[in-house]
Order: C-alpha cells, then structure tokens, then sequence
C-alpha cells in the first residue's frame, strides 16, 4: 500500500476516534444541561430537595445537590450529604445473607423456624428465600393501625418480631408476592442470630468498611452525623418538620443512610467479587414472582430493562437504578417525604438516552 493511502487511512482513523470523544462528551454534556434544568424547576417548585448522582462505567458523568439540608439554618444539600435510604436499606440486608451463605453459617433454603424459638406454626415452611422475595405470606406490620405509635419510640429487633408473629398469614408461602417490611426485619433477626451481634455491626464490617463507605451506617437518631440532612413533610402547603423516628423499627427493613457518593461505591461492587462471588450476584439478581429479586426489583426503568428499588420513610424519599446492560448507575437521595424520587430516577434515565415514554 502506497505511503500515502497509509497516512490517509491513519488519519481516518484518528478522526473517527477523535469525533466519536466529542459525540460522548456532546451527550453528556446535553444530559447534564437537561437534568440541570429538570431538576432546578423541581426544586423550584418545591417537588425535590437533596441529592443526585449518575454514572455510566463506574464514572460520574452528574451529580448536585438541591435544597436545602436543613431549613432552619440554610444549609444547603450537596453531594456528600447524608439521607436515609428507607427501603433501599434492603438489598443490603440481602447482601448480609449472601455473604453469611457463602460462609456457610446459613442457606437461603433454610426454614425459619431454625432461628425462631417457639416459631409459630403458620410459619413452619417458611424458609429465608421467602423472606427475601416477599413470597412468605407474613403481614406487613406497617400496615397495622397502631404502627406510628412504634415508629416514634426504641425498641427491639425481637420486639418488632413479636408485633407480627402471631397474625395470620396473608397467604400460604410461595404462593403470591405482597412486599411486606416483616420479612426483611425478620430477615435482620435472623443475621443478629448468626452473627451474635448487631445488624448494624455486621453490616459496617462487612460491607461499608470494606467499600470504603465512610459515609453510611445504621442510623442512631441520638448520634452526631456531619452532614446528616433533615427530613420534612408537607401539611397542606406548609413544609414542617417530619415525625421523629427512633429507627429501631424499620431495621433491616429500612434504617440505613447513606451519600449518593457512597452509593456509587456500593453499584460498582455489585460489578466484583468484593463481597460475594459473580455465581452468588447472579442469585441476587435471579426474579421470582412479581419480578423481585433479592432486595431487588427486575423490570424496566426509564424505557431501559434492569433493577431498582425505591423508599419512603418520614422525611425521605429515595430510588436507586442499575442498567447493567448499559452500565448506568442513577440515585435520587431526597429529604422531601413527598418527592417523587422514582419518577425523577425515571425521567433522568430517559434524559439519558433521549427517549420518551
């Protein structure tokens, strides 16, 4: 080939390179302008306040804070702001059960019945998996009149357990789906009787220490938490304060708090064998009835196949996407109970890949 018809196709090449960089920075650029403005009108309008990052490949291509993290003394929400994570705390408790399976010290298999004395009859077949998928057919106890009375005051794990196991079953087990906040506190029931320590602990050592997760934990209302944001609800057109929860009710269920930053962290791990092996990540992510996976819902977000969870907790509304098929990681941290952080994890996702339902 003449030298020239060399330098030529070289050339080619370096152009296609270089103009396919600038079509990626384009996009995200675009991207960035688009939830810039999506987000300021919401936060305007007072539908948002707190925190949100999105990432493709492990690398953060937006993330900012909105509103303010506290009203009383107008600070602001930023990026390393703390929130509670209300159900998301979930796929971490499932997470604590994979790595005590893979340690051998349980099987998702296993009856229920093992780790409960005097475990009702009801419950008898029930096993770990059940719990996880909410396939148990144990009550909801969030659901029971006089639950807001619990909410506000400390308590027990085995306490909160007792709230719950003597109500009849909704269904026999394996036989429906109805998420239910029961299982996956009996779930942080079951982990303190393995471990013979605190939830809180074990999920500190084993999954925020070792991600350097530094801004997250199991939240102790009492404890000093830099950063830490207030949550708020709405009276009419009034933001107040939100009700006061002790946070020992929810437990494994959905008291912990985390940073969008750290979550990133978290995403990224989901990817390795930092905590578990890819055969055990494939369990997690394996849908059973409705969809649900292990901490885990399996559908579309955003036009876009892949898993979500969202929560909602006096004060806090939050959503976690994961596209793994286009390596995206979106989370929505809000200190707004009335936000609508799936929806906005939804449209920021669409943004993205510039579709619209």
């Amino acid at each position: 080939m003449p030298i020239h018809m060399k330098i030529a196709r070289s050339t080619l090449g370096l152009i296609l390179v270089f103009m396919s960089v600038l079509a990626v920075a384009s996009g995200s650029t675009n991207f960035s302008y688009q939830a810039e403005a999506y987000l300021t009108k919401l936060t305007r309008e007072e539908k948002f306040s707190g925190a949100v990052l999105v990432a493709t490949n492990g690398n953060v291509i937006f993330e900012k804070g909105y509103g303010l993290a506290n009203r009383e003394h107008g600070i602001a929400n930023k990026t390393d702001t703390i929130f509670r994570l209300a159900s998301v705390t979930k796929q971490f408790t499932a997470m604590c059960i994979l790595i005590l399976q893979e340690e051998r010290k349980l099987n998702v298999t296993n009856l229920v019945s093992q780790y409960v004395e005097d475990c009702p009859e009801a419950w008898r077949t029930i096993t770990i998996h059940h719990l996880l998928t909410h396939t148990s057919g144990i009550p909801g106890f969030t659901e029971f009149p006089d639950n807001m009375r619990f909410e506000r005051l400390p308590t027990t794990v085995a306490a909160t357990v007792g709230r719950f196991r003597d109500k009849p079953l909704d269904f026999e087990p394996e036989t429906r789906m109805r998420y239910s906040n029961s299982g996956y506190v009996l779930l942080g029931y079951i982990i303190e009787k393995v471990t013979g320590g605190s939830y809180g602990e074990f999920i500190a050592e084993r999954i925020f220490r070792p991600l350097g997760m530094k801004q997250s934990g199991y939240d102790r209302p009492a404890n000093i938490l830099p950063n830490r944001a207030a949550g708020y609800s709405r009276l009419g057109t009034k933001i107040i304060n939100c009700v006061p929860f002790a946070m020992d009710t929810p437990h494994a269920a959905g008291a912990l708090y985390s940073t969008v930053e750290d979550m990133l962290m978290w995403d990224s791990a989901l990817y390795s064998d930092r905590l578990v092996s890819a055969k055990t990540l494939e369990t997690m992510f394996t849908p059973s009835k409705n969809d649900y996976c292990y901490g885990w819902f399996h559908g579309n977000f955003g036009n876009r196949p892949g898993y979500g969870h969202g929560g909602g907790i006096s004060g806090f509304a939050t959503q976690v996407i994961r596209l793994p098929n286009d390596r995206v990681y979106i989370v929505v941290l809000s200190n707004f109970d009335w936000a609508r952080s799936s929806d906005i994890a939804n449209e920021l996702s669409l943004l993205m890949f510039n579709t619209k339902q």
